[in-house]
């Protein structure tokens, strides 16, 4: 499998693209001039390259060039109910809700966010701009249109996070034209939504293999469609919207769902038929790979690819009573022994779930699964048996550690199509004409792998098919399915503030053990937007901050 980030000269095009600290007064590289390169296809796709690499860097669990500034799906999980961070955790201001303009964490985030926008607007425009005679004009129109994905991509990230942002649409080379007036949210989501309909138009139809397609782009704009139906745009008409892109997405025939769930998360099928877009990851090497596993998966020494920097654990409502390897006990009851306080909207596993065994773990194990350990697995001694005393993200634990700490070269996913599958279902209750019919070849189809249990006999009925019923219940229970999905996948923010629970499930959030030095969450309704930085004002007199910051 090729992969996009393979290109050799990748090396130079970010060097082309400057490094972060004067990417604005030296955009171009003393070693290629962009002028040079872009004369032909193969210049433009390797310039296209820093693209997807400035997407990557922001979006995925890549190590970024600057602290964790470029970690903006592991916010979508540390912002929400799907973990809890004790005290000592660096993103604790993220879990507790006390970022400020002055976080350098929130700073961090915001400069490489724009960064990495400039370097796609380079290529949208530089690449663009090339003429008939550089470059056949429909491969010019797929180079651009790959871009223009991606800058949907990252757009859309400031725009769920932040709302009221400069809206950049061209390549900055000058700091004087860096005192941008913010936009509205509806503004930025018109300006993603036409990147995308020109994305869906211009790529490709099979599958991405690490780029951008047609299934991508409408997958990702049938995503962003339903974001708009919550808030801060609140507009029920892009339901129908949704449905459209959604549905052309199930009908193409290029995507279905892998048979048994955990085999989505191996090297063996990284990009498999239900991966509509995923980043490409190579490693192994020093901050080559995916870290994904390092913050979902087992615990373990780093120097093995263990997640010795996991330092998080599940909560309570998602744990449920697992069973399975490294799931033990009959979780009913929450800290201290008290129940739980269970969301109706945030059901549990149950044990008949494949996604309980591959997603939670109670131990401090280093095992692929019950009989498989990986080769070296004798090094961690009495360790990789031991319990802990609350359960930990798993999700990850198929990858094989690199030979440097941490790394991995999964790929990382970022549309998987369980995710269409149940955006769909989203979509047609949100306009009341989900049906019994509709509900099985989408939501059921989800819920019928997570009954795969290979060479076991399980209940089924402790986790039956969605029986449809009003507009209210089938919404509890489409969000419960995607939590259970997509856990640690860096949706859940996006899901509870679409659905208007963000302030009910922040506030409802426990702390995992009294000894754990962990505070209690607490959120306001201002802080469904992050702060914008207070040195982005400084040098941006037009920046206006967000209210109650």
């Amino acid at each position: 499998m090729k992969k996009i980030i393979n290109y050799s000269i990748l090396g130079f095009t970010l060097l082309i693209f400057g490094c972060q600290d004067n990417f604005l007064d030296e955009p171009t590289s003393s070693i290629i001039d962009p002028e040079t390169l872009l004369t032909s296809k193969t210049g433009a796709e390797v310039y296209t390259v820093g693209a997807y690499d400035a997407a990557r860097n922001v979006i995925a669990s890549n190590w970024p060039s600057q602290d964790s500034g470029g970690w903006f799906n592991m916010w979508g999980v540390i912002a929400t109910d799907e973990i809890v961070l004790p005290g000592w955790s660096p993103f604790k201001p993220v879990y507790l809700h006390t970022l400020s303009p002055l976080d350098i964490y929130i700073r961090y985030l915001w400069e490489n966010m724009y960064i990495s926008l400039n370097k796609v607007n380079s290529v949208v425009d530089r690449v663009g701009a090339m003429t008939a005679d550089q470059i056949n004009v429909d491969d010019r129109d797929m180079l651009v249109a790959e871009a223009r994905f991606l800058r949907a991509m990252i757009n859309f990230a400031l725009v769920s996070s932040w709302e009221n942002i400069p809206l950049m649409k061209n390549e900055t080379i000058s700091l004087e034209n860096l005192e941008v007036s913010q936009a509205t949210p509806l503004e930025v989501y018109q300006f993603i939504e036409e990147d995308l309909i020109y994305a869906k138009n211009n790529l490709g139809v099979s599958q991405g293999g690490g780029r951008a397609t047609k299934g991508a782009a409408q997958a990702l704009l049938g995503k962003v469609y339903l974001q708009m139906t919550g808030h801060p745009i609140n507009d029920e008409t892009y339901f129908s919207k949704a449905e459209i892109e959604l549905e052309d997405v199930i009908n193409s025939g290029v995507y279905s769902l892998m048979n048994y769930y955990p085999d989505i998360f191996t090297l063996e099928n990284e990009q498999n038929n239900e991966i509509v877009f995923a980043f490409g990851f190579d490693g192994p090497g020093l901050n080559q790979g995916s870290r994904i596993g390092t913050f979902y998966g087992p615990l373990g020494p780093s120097i093995k690819g263990g997640a010795n920097g996991n330092n998080w654990y599940v909560n309570w409502e998602l744990a449920g009573p697992a069973t399975g390897p490294g799931n033990t006990g009959n979780w009913t009851s929450g800290k201290g022994g008290l129940p739980r306080n269970n969301h109706p909207f945030a059901q549990p596993y149950t044990e008949d779930d494949i996604r309980s065994r591959n997603n939670i773990s109670k131990t401090h194990v280093n095992r692929v699964s019950a009989d498989i350990v990986w080769p070296d697995d004798a090094m961690f001694g009495s360790a990789r048996n031991q319990f802990k005393g609350n359960w930990k993200p798993w999700k990850w634990h198929n990858i094989r550690p690199s030979n440097w700490g941490n790394d991995t070269p999964l790929d990382e996913a970022y549309i998987r199509y369980a995710d269409v599958l149940l955006m769909y279902a989203e979509a047609l209750n949100g306009q009341g004409i989900l049906t019994q019919a509709s509900a099985d070849i989408s939501i059921n189809l989800v819920r019928a792998r997570a009954r795969v249990f290979p060479n076991e006999i399980k209940d089924n009925s402790l986790l039956p098919d969605l029986i449809v019923g009003t507009k209210e219940y089938n919404k509890f229970e489409i969000l419960s399915e995607r939590r259970k999905e997509l856990c640690f996948e860096g949706w859940r923010r996006n899901d509870l503030i679409r659905n208007g629970l963000y302030f009910e499930a922040i506030n409802s959030s426990q702390p995992v053990w009294s000894n754990s030095g962990n505070p209690q969450p607490q959120f306001t309704p201002h802080e469904i937007r992050w702060p914008i930085p207070a040195s982005e004002i400084q040098i941006n007199p037009n920046l206006v901050q967000n209210d109650g910051y």
